[in-house]
Formats: C-alpha cells, sequence, structure tokens
C-alpha cells in the first residue's frame, strides 16, 4: 500500500436534496483500526447537523459490534448511535453515517468479468439501462447494479441473509446533484445516491 493509497481522505456530504437527510461518508487505507478511525470522523462531522451527542473525544468513548444479521453497530457509551455502514474494496475502507438507516458499497467492473451469472442477478430491464449509462460497458454497468443493490439492502439491516439479489430491482437512474439518484424496491422503497469512483461506482443507500 503506498503511502497516498493510505491516506484519509475528506468527509464528504450527501446532498440533502437527493435524499433528504444529512448523511456523511468518506475513505481510508484498509488497515488494523480502520473501522474505529471512520466512525470517530464521521461522529464528529454528523455532530453539528443532530440533536444527539456524536462528538467523542476519542475512540475510546465509543464501541463497534455487529448484530445477528452482521450489520454495524455503533454505542456511544450506554447510548445507541447513529447507523454505520461499511464498505471494502481494493485498499480502501468506505463508510457512511446517518441518523437515519444507512448503507454504503462500492463495485467495481473487474468483479463482473468472465461467466459471471448476470442472469440471476441483474433483470434484463436493469442491464439495458445500466448499459446506456455506461456507453455499453455491460460489466461497468454491472458494477453500478450491485453498488446500488448491495447498499440498499445494508440499509435495511439485512443484507442478503433474506433477499436474493435478482428480487431486488433497480430503477431507472437521474441525473442529479454531483450524481445519480435511483430509487430501488427490496421490501420498501430505498433512496439511493450514486457516483464514479474511478471505473467504478460508489452508492449511498438511505432506508
Amino acid at each position: 500500500m503506498t503511502e497516498d493509497s493510505a491516506a484519509p481522505r475528506p468527509v464528504h456530504f450527501l446532498p440533502r436534496s437527493m435524499l433528504g437527510e444529512t448523511v456523511v461518508f468518506a475513505s481510508t487505507g484498509r488497515k488494523d483500526g480502520a473501522k474505529s478511525y471512520l466512525s470517530l470522523i464521521l461522529l464528529r462531522a454528523l455532530a453539528p447537523f443532530t440533536s444527539r451527542r456524536y462528538a467523542p473525544s476519542d475512540e475510546s468513548a465509543f464501541t463497534l459490534s455487529k448484530d445477528v444479521w452482521g450489520a454495524p453497530s455503533l454505542l456511544i457509551g450506554k447510548e445507541q448511535g447513529p447507523y454505520i455502514s461499511f464498505s471494502s474494496a481494493e485498499d480502501r475502507l468506505w463508510a457512511a453515517m446517518s441518523d437515519k438507516a444507512v448503507g454504503i458499497d462500492i463495485a467495481y467492473p473487474e468483479e463482473f468479468a468472465g461467466s459471471y451469472p448476470f442472469a440471476r442477478v441483474f433483470r434484463p430491464e436493469e442491464i439495458a439501462c445500466a448499459g446506456v449509462l455506461c456507453r455499453g460497458d455491460t460489466a461497468r454497468g454491472a458494477a453500478l447494479l450491485w453498488s446500488a443493490k448491495e447498499a440498499s439492502v445494508k440499509a435495511t439491516g439485512t443484507g442478503f441473509n433474506i433477499f436474493d439479489p435478482f428480487d431486488v430491482q433497480v430503477g431507472a437512474p437521474v441525473l442529479g446533484e454531483e450524481g445519480l439518484f435511483l430509487e430501488v424496491f427490496v421490501d420498501q422503497p430505498i433512496s439511493v445516491w450514486a457516483r464514479p469512483e474511478g471505473q467504478g461506482w460508489l452508492s449511498v443507500a438511505l432506508a
């Protein structure tokens, strides 16, 4: 890992006009303690935008654990903290945080090369729509669809433990502020914001 790739990147705020809620996200190099580090900087970034106390002084003030579905859970002292979600790809770890249930995922085209079972994961209309957006690059279109689906099921709190990827339906993307807006249907409509990340796609979902 190079020094540059391991470095933390600035905290970003999702456009409120897209999802109607304050959502913060950031990334850092994949290393020991990265989840706690991202949790701390996101808590501090979210604090001015919520009435709840989300500004711990250091990493000893909160605890990260997993619930029965494997989703991350954040406790500040003995109080339930905000929702948080993680995704890792290549050499980076990403995290998103909000007062409402949030999910984040990043996917790259190389994950969908070769004999990938597109027909078992994506509907024909999804592939066609994403393919147009990605100028006929099926693998890159699949990366967008997968990141949106994965982020959405993370926002439900269960992941793909109870949902089949094919049954998670991605609506037509709409160009919006600093990215794309998609509506994804799981057991409820999920709002998703997505943007290119290198050759891949980063998606953040809010339930």
